[in-house]
C-alpha cells in the first residue's frame, strides 16, 4: 500500500477528474448515485484500493467502502456516509463480539471520508441546497469530533442548476469543500 500522504494527494486527483468530467459531461451524472459510482471506479484506480488486503482477523477486504454507518457518542446510529476508506488492517468483520454489534464490523479509523451532494436543474431550490449542504458540513464536523484520527473529510457538491458557489465555504478545519457548476 503506498504512504498516507501520496494517499491523500491521489484521493484528491480523482476527486478531481470526477469533477472535471462532471463540468464536460454532467449529464453522466443523472443521480447522486452516479456521481458516488463514477468516484468509487476511480478510487478503484489508486493502487491498493482495488485488492484484497488482510483485515485485522486474518479476512479479506478492500479499503473503499460506501453507505457506511457511525456512531455518536450516544452509541447509536446516527451517520451514514457516502465513501469511507478505510484502513483494511483495522477493519474486524469475523470476530464476536463485536463493538459495533448492529452493524457486523468496526475499524479504527478511517483513512477519508466523502460526502456527496447532486442537484438537477429542475433540483432543489437555492435555500434548500444550501441548507442540505450545511447539514453534510455539520454532520463531517460532528464525524471529525467524535472518531478520532487524522483523516481528511471531502464534501463533493455538483450543481446542474445555479451557481452558488459564492455563498459555500471552501475549506474548514480538515473538510474540504468542492462546488462545481455544470457547464451546460
Amino acid at each position: 500500500m503506498i504512504g498516507r500522504e501520496d494517499m491523500f494527494l491521489q484521493i484528491r486527483e480523482k476527486i478531481n477528474s470526477l469533477i472535471d468530467d462532471f463540468r464536460l459531461y454532467p449529464n453522466k451524472y443523472l443521480t447522486e448515485e452516479d456521481a458516488r459510482c463514477n468516484l468509487v471506479i476511480r478510487l478503484a484506480e489508486i493502487p491498493g484500493f482495488n485488492n484484497p488486503q488482510d483485515t485485522h482477523d486474518n479476512s479479506k477486504s478492500t479499503p473503499i467502502h460506501t453507505e457506511v454507518r457511525w456512531y455518536g457518542k450516544s452509541k447509536r446510529l446516527k451517520w451514514r456516509s457516502d465513501i469511507v476508506i478505510i484502513d483494511v488492517g483495522t477493519l474486524e468483520v469475523k470476530k464476536k463480539p463485536f463493538h459495533l454489534l448492529s452493524k457486523g464490523y468496526s475499524f479504527l479509523e478511517p483513512i477519508a471520508i466523502i460526502e456527496i451532494k447532486l442537484r438537477r436543474t429542475n433540483g432543489q431550490g437555492n435555500d434548500k441546497f444550501r441548507k442540505d449542504i450545511e447539514k453534510d458540513i455539520f454532520k463531517l464536523k460532528e464525524i471529525k469530533e467524535e472518531v478520532e484520527g487524522n483523516y481528511p473529510c471531502f464534501l463533493i457538491i455538483l450543481d446542474k442548476k445555479i451557481d452558488i458557489g459564492h455563498y459555500l465555504p471552501h475549506n474548514d478545519n480538515g473538510l474540504t469543500i468542492y462546488y462545481q457548476l455544470a457547464n451546460d
